[in-house]
C-alpha cells in the first residue's frame, strides 16, 4: 500500500513540474517581441576631429637621397665604351632520383638487441640494413611505424612496405 501512495505522489509532482514548464513556454510565445533601442555610440574619425588647415608641422622634403653613396652634388656616371659581355651562368642541376628502383619489402625486429632491420631491394639487389647503415648509396635513417626514412643521392624520402 505504501508503494502506491509514493507512486501517486511522484505522478502528481511530475504533472505539476510539466504543467509549470508548458505554462512558461506558452506565455513566452504569446508576447510580442520588443525592439531594443540602439545604444551604440558612433565615434567620428580622428582625422575629421583635427583641423589640418592650421597644422603647425611643416614637412621638410629637401634632404638628400639616402641610397646614394657620397655627395649628392658629385654624381658620376661611368660610361662603358665596350659592349656588355654575355656571361653564362652555370647552374648545377641535380639528376633525378630513381625512387622506383628501390623497394622496401619488410622488416625484422630483434628483441634481444632491440634493433630494427629493414629488408630493401635496391636496383635488383637485396640488402638488410639496420638504422644508420648504408648499401649501394642508400642509407637507412630511421623507422616510423610501417614506413622507413631513407637517404639516396642527397634526397630523403619515406618508403612504405610494398
Amino acid at each position: 500500500m505504501r508503494n502506491k501512495r509514493t507512486t501517486y505522489l511522484l505522478v502528481c509532482c511530475a504533472l505539476g513540474v510539466w504543467g509549470i514548464i508548458f505554462y512558461r513556454v506558452f506565455m513566452q510565445t504569446g508576447e510580442e517581441e520588443m525592439d531594443l533601442p540602439d545604444v551604440r555610440e558612433v565615434k567620428e574619425k580622428y582625422f575629421n576631429l583635427i583641423d589640418h588647415q592650421y597644422d603647425p608641422v611643416v614637412l621638410q622634403l629637401d634632404y638628400g637621397d639616402p641610397f646614394l653613396k657620397g655627395d649628392d652634388s658629385k654624381e658620376e656616371f661611368i660610361v662603358n665604351s665596350e659592349p656588355d659581355k654575355k656571361i653564362d651562368i652555370v647552374v648545377p642541376v641535380k639528376p633525378p632520383v630513381n625512387w622506383p628502383a628501390i623497394h622496401y619489402t619488410g622488416r625484422i625486429y630483434n628483441p634481444q638487441t632491440k634493433e630494427n632491420i629493414a629488408i630493401l631491394n635496391i636496383n635488383g639487389k637485396e640488402a638488410m640494413l639496420s638504422e644508420g647503415q648504408s648499401a649501394s648509396g642508400l642509407k637507412f635513417i630511421m623507422q616510423r611505424g610501417d614506413s622507413i626514412k631513407v637517404s639516396y643521392q642527397q634526397s630523403v624520402k619515406y618508403l612504405s612496405v610494398k
